[in-house]
């Protein structure tokens, strides 16, 4: 399976940098990876991991990093945030579930298309269809990791990071800094300057799971 994971690390590369197709807001390899926890437990609480493929690597690590207090399905995607199915995909996925105790959400590193302004206000409708899908449920914002070897994605990182962080406060969203995180661990990228190897996950799920617990008591 590590095996596995890695090639799959090397094709989501390509999913992050689509460049070449200037017609279509969709990337050359669109993708959904959808993952429901250990089904049959009914008493363990869950949180709804809602991201881009470092989302996805994360929420691997993220159940045994809570020693199985927690159990983070999830719900990965490459749709950008005006992808108009996104909402509906997701909420498919969530109604078979009913259950959960935090929703966290990060879809930074797609939706390249979108200018900073596009992406506020999409983000923010984001956020508030989560609020109001998940109602009573508290709703993470997580802060997309660091890219290394190209400046312009960093730099557009850092600025979303920041219209993130905005409307988490404005919407009472408690954040979890990824960003930070990824910075301290850069040797712990993978040779594309995007993905993680098991430790740098590792690493990102216990900041996970950490914040989870400050916000919702064991």
């Amino acid at each position: 399976m590590r095996g596995l994971w890695s090639s799959l690390q090397v094709i989501m590369s390509d999913f992050t940098y689509e460049t070449k197709n200037t017609e279509s807001k969709l990337e050359t390899y669109e993708w959904d990876n959808v993952w429901w926890e250990q089904t049959g437990n009914k008493s363990s609480k869950r949180v709804l991991y809602i991201g881009d493929s470092i989302s996805c690597g994360t929420r691997r690590a993220a159940t045994a990093a809570s020693s199985g207090k927690l159990l983070f399905d999830g719900f990965g995607t490459s749709k950008a945030l005006d992808n108009p199915y996104f909402e509906p995909a997701l909420k498919l996925f969530a109604d078979q579930q009913k259950k959960r105790e935090a929703v966290i959400f990060n879809n930074g590193l797609h939706g390249w298309h979108l200018s900073d302004e596009e992406y506020k206000s999409l983000y923010e409708k984001k956020i508030d269809f989560l609020i109001s899908q998940f109602e009573g449920t508290p709703v993470f914002v997580v802060l997309t990791t660091a890219v290394l070897g190209d400046s312009d994605r960093y730099d557009r990182v850092i600025a979303r990071n920041r219209i993130a962080e905005d409307i988490a406060a404005e919407k009472g969203c408690p954040v979890i800094d990824l960003f930070k995180v990824s910075e301290e661990n850069a040797a712990l990228h993978t040779n594309d300057g995007v993905h993680f190897n098991e430790a740098g996950y590792e690493g990102l799920a216990k900041e996970v799971v950490k914040r989870i617990f400050e916000e919702i008591p064991d």
